[in-house]
């Protein structure tokens, strides 16, 4: 089958729960939308019944083996990528994901997994064209939750599973791979995301028109 045109853009946001992403997610999202690019918000887990069975784990992490929370997160982005992900990188769109196989990773291996092994098996996804990993101190990410927005923290925002969510982060190396520091303010960190899209959406492959929705 001939290419129909110029493949989309995948932008990951990653980072320990806190960070701020989400929020910079939508910021980015809506920029890149005045901008008059395609842009596409999506986010894993998803709202797939895999994604649900996902956030059951948040209030019951007894229910599954660690293999099996891994088979789940597995299940749950093969289904992403084949319902969505390919779908909107062939039509040339610009997805924002908020999480992807590294969170996977770092979560996970944070559970005593191999991360290299576990990134290894996520081989059938797309691979990113840009990973903006947030970066703060646990602190500050803690105090964000809880105070910020008002949460009591789950199994996977305990400081000291934490710390090991982030030390896999720090591990990982990808030349897609952007480090924000997420400690400053939104505005401040809003800067550091759009100077790191600016020289991917400059590409010639980059097709600016209409804000559009992906089935």
């Amino acid at each position: 089958m001939k290419d129909k045109g110029p493949r989309g853009k995948l932008i990951v946001f990653e980072g320990t729960d806190g960070t701020g992403k989400s929020t910079q997610l939508k910021l980015l999202g809506s920029y890149l939308e005045k901008q008059g690019y395609p842009v596409v918000a999506t986010r894993e887990p998803t709202n797939g019944s895999y994604g649900r069975q996902i956030r059951n784990l948040y209030v019951n992490r007894h229910q599954y083996s660690r293999e099996e929370e891994l088979e789940l997160f597995l299940a749950d982005r093969r289904e992403h990528v084949h319902n969505l992900l390919q779908p909107c990188l062939q039509q040339g769109k610009i997805i924002l994901c908020d999480r992807y196989y590294f969170s996977t990773a770092a979560y996970q291996g944070a559970l005593g997994l191999n991360p290299e092994t576990i990134l290894e098996q996520n081989s059938f996804a797309p691979e990113p064209d840009l990973v903006l990993l947030f970066q703060a101190p646990l602190e500050v990410s803690m105090k964000r939750i809880t105070c910020g927005r008002g949460d009591t923290l789950n199994n996977f925002e305990q400081l000291e599973f934490l710390e090991k969510v982030a030390a896999i982060f720090a591990s990982i190396h990808r030349p897609y791979i952007r480090r924000i520091d997420a400690s400053g303010s939104i505005e401040t960190v809003r800067r550091q995301v759009v100077d790191s899209v600016t020289p991917l959406l400059s590409l010639p492959s980059a097709v600016p028109y209409g804000m559009s929705i992906c089935p």
